[in-house]
């Protein structure tokens, strides 16, 4: 397929946003050290850059239009895409502009949940056999089974913070989404360029969420475990941006 020329432009605006908010980050690593209230405090381009980007592959996940792979596919994939640019919204915009000690838990919280949700309708997605299968993904199993055990921990004061047991359901939830993607290609549906996104943008996915959990494993400033978190958090969005645009991009027909 050869992309519509609006395609091309987003996503060499995206790649240039890339390239200017990486480079800011390692500058500010640089001047800062390994200190997080210098580094949260040297952010605001970043933060809003990277939202731009989010909505950039939105952007090109609603663009789709005729150039669709398939109608019920292109829904999802939308529906998908809402659900990212609402969790990001609350990690970029809500947390860092509009959290405070109270509430930005909170914001963190929603996050993950709207990823939770994009995961369970890529997971939907990603098992399709055919334009109108609606069966029920028997992997749905994993993710349900791990809500209803944190709910039951959390009931009997278990655990205690709604932000951890958030973690714990996306956690296995996202390793399901990647399990499914790598198997694309195997279920006949995706052709094989479509396929291939699937897979690279949930690997890339995947990896992200690492190096996020790497980013919080926070510790004094200037220390080893301080440096390995800042330079985790460096890297997220190496890997994100790919994610975000490869799965944009697969539900684009790839053929003329």
């Amino acid at each position: 397929m050869v992309y519509s020329k609006l395609v091309s432009i987003f996503t060499a605006l995206a790649a240039i946003l890339f390239v200017a908010f990486f480079v800011r980050d390692w500058l500010v690593l640089y001047q800062c050290g390994a200190v997080q209230s210098c580094l949260e405090t040297s952010s605001d381009f970043q933060n809003v850059t990277k939202f731009i980007v989010t909505a950039i592959a939105s952007l090109l996940a609603f663009s789709v239009g005729k150039r669709k792979f398939a109608s019920r596919d292109r829904l999802f994939l939308q529906i998908a895409f809402a659900m990212i640019l609402c969790a990001d919204f609350c990690f970029k915009i809500l947390y860092n502009y509009f959290g405070t000690i109270e509430n930005g838990d909170n914001f963190i919280t929603v996050g993950i949940v709207f990823f939770f949700i994009a995961q369970m309708i890529f997971i939907y997605r990603h098992t399709r056999v055919s334009e109108d299968d609606c069966s029920f993904p028997w992997i749905y199993c994993i993710p349900v089974a791990a809500f209803f055990s944190m709910a039951f921990l959390t009931y009997f004061h278990v655990l205690e913070s709604f932000e951890l047991m958030a973690v714990l359901v996306y956690a296995p939830t996202l390793f399901c989404s990647l399990f499914v993607a790598c198997r694309a290609s195997k279920r006949g549906f995706f052709p094989e360029k479509n396929a291939f996104l699937i897979m690279f943008g949930m690997i890339c996915f995947t990896i992200c969420d690492i190096l996020t959990g790497a980013s919080l494993l926070t510790g004094e400033d200037h220390s080893a475990r301080e440096i390995f978190a800042a330079v985790s958090n460096n890297f997220i969005w190496l890997f994100y941006v790919p994610a975000i645009i490869s799965l944009a991009l697969s539900g684009y027909r790839h053929h003329r």
